[in-house]
């Protein structure tokens, strides 16, 4: 009895610290978005003003194509590395080389066939050389691996302070830019150069903490291991940048530029709360791995509280931007992005899905479960194209919202109905969903 009483109250004891670390790692992964909204929305503004809606549209369909190849350099290791960093934590250096190599050698090799595929392709143009250096910084995607120890420690303050100085040089590149009236293909180099000091920026705190980039080591089994684990949430990831980043590049391929532009602004401003559930989920992973070691019963409730902060997080926020839409892009980008608001107020409603997605995520990593994201995912992508196919020719950029809504919803909650192992996870959402209903029903 006096064992079972102590097992207690060490579990409440490890719980608690576990929060405090989550609740102080999320602080700090927070401030940084903060800070980056603040460093980035006027400049992102400013800069959208006067490239106007051509120009910045061409900017962001080459940012969008080349988007729809990360998961090249990214090869679905994200989550996986950073479980296995906090079970095996000994093994840090081994994990961490061979993470880099094989990063490193898949975003050489993207970039060097994206940008070859782009400069060749006749008729490329200006276009081409905006895709070609876009894909440049693919390259420096492999070092953003180090992060993965630093979430794994749930210690981000200090992937956090390299990213923030990243974000800090790319805006005053940008600013510098616009009064010097630089070229467009200027402003996508200002990008690549943002990814290669955040890259130094990773890799200088890490050794500033005291760990050796010499020790890291490229292991060849563990390289194999990674990879036959990863497949699944490779493929998973394709399907995932498809239904992410093809509305645009569609839009601009049967429409124009133009209307990329006006699309890009307001997609942008509704991404800039993805940052709330990116980062909620990068600090709960570890807390979810640990929990579920530590007892089923607590683990299933601690989920599903998850799940009703998250989705009413999203509701409360989209109901908000939504109601302001129109005046608000019209006072930030003015005359020249007219139809901005519109599509806002649709785009915005992707937050109740995303917010839900980040904990769907991490629970299929912790569950094993990681062919499901390969399923979810290109549902997702499925949906958009077929939706985008239909509705952009007849309602343009206000229709590319609608499909883009329409296949986050379906990825991230229609998709959990589709296999038996994920209808939990599905009938959690569901309940998120209703949550003040039912509470309110119990009152009565």
């Amino acid at each position: 009895m006096a064992m079972a009483k102590v097992r207690e109250r060490l579990l409440r004891t490890m719980q608690s610290r576990s929060l405090q670390g989550v609740a102080r790692n999320a602080g700090w992964l927070m401030a940084e978005r903060v800070a980056t909204l603040l460093l980035n929305v006027g400049v992102s503004v400013w800069m959208a003003r006067y490239l106007g809606p051509e120009a910045f549209g061409g900017l962001n369909y080459a940012i969008a194509l080349v988007g729809l190849f990360a998961f090249i350099p990214y090869l679905g290791l994200d989550g996986l590395v950073t479980r296995r960093l906090v079970e095996e934590p000994e093994n840090r250096d081994e994990l961490l080389g061979t993470t880099v190599a094989l990063r490193l050698a898949a975003g050489t090799a993207a970039a060097v066939l994206i940008g070859a595929v782009s400069l060749l392709r006749p008729g490329a143009g200006d276009t081409g050389w905006l895709v070609a250096v876009v894909a440049a910084g693919m390259v420096f995607d492999a070092f953003n691996s180090v992060d993965f120890w630093f979430q794994s420690r749930v210690e981000s303050r200090y992937a956090v302070q390299a990213r923030t100085a990243a974000v800090a040089i790319g805006a005053a590149l940008r600013v510098a830019m616009i009064l010097s009236r630089a070229p467009l293909v200027a402003f996508a180099a200002a990008a690549t150069l943002q990814q290669a000091v955040q890259a130094a920026g990773l890799l200088y705190v890490y050794r500033r903490q005291g760990y050796s980039l010499r020790r890291w080591r490229v292991v060849v089994h563990r390289a194999r291991a990674l990879v036959g684990q990863s497949w699944p949430l490779i493929l998973s990831s394709a399907g995932s940048l498809i239904y992410l980043k093809i509305d645009q590049v569609m839009l601009g391929e049967m429409v124009g530029a133009r209307e990329v532009g006006t699309y890009a602004v307001a997609a942008r401003l509704s991404e800039l709360w993805y940052f709330i559930p990116t980062t909620i989920g990068t600090s709960l992973l570890p807390m979810m791995v640990e929990s579920k070691r530590m007892g089923e019963e607590a683990y299933q409730r601690r989920l599903q509280q998850m799940y009703v902060v998250m989705a009413w997080a999203g509701i409360v926020l989209a109901a908000g931007v939504s109601l302001t839409a129109g005046p608000m892009m019209d006072l930030m980008y003015g005359p020249q992005y007219h139809g901005a608001g519109r599509i806002l107020q649709i785009h915005i409603w992707t937050c109740p899905g995303i917010f839900m997605g980040a904990i769907l995520s991490r629970w299929l990593v912790v569950e094993d479960l990681l062919t499901f994201s390969l399923t979810r995912n290109l549902v997702g992508a499925v949906v958009n194209v077929a939706l985008n196919l239909v509705l952009i020719p007849r309602y343009g950029a206000a229709g590319a919202a609608v499909a883009t809504l329409a296949s986050y919803t379906a990825a991230t909650y229609l998709a959990c109905f589709t296999d038996r192992r994920t209808w939990r996870a599905g009938l959690m959402m569901t309940r998120a969903l209703f949550a003040p209903f039912r509470l309110r029903a119990r009152a009565a």
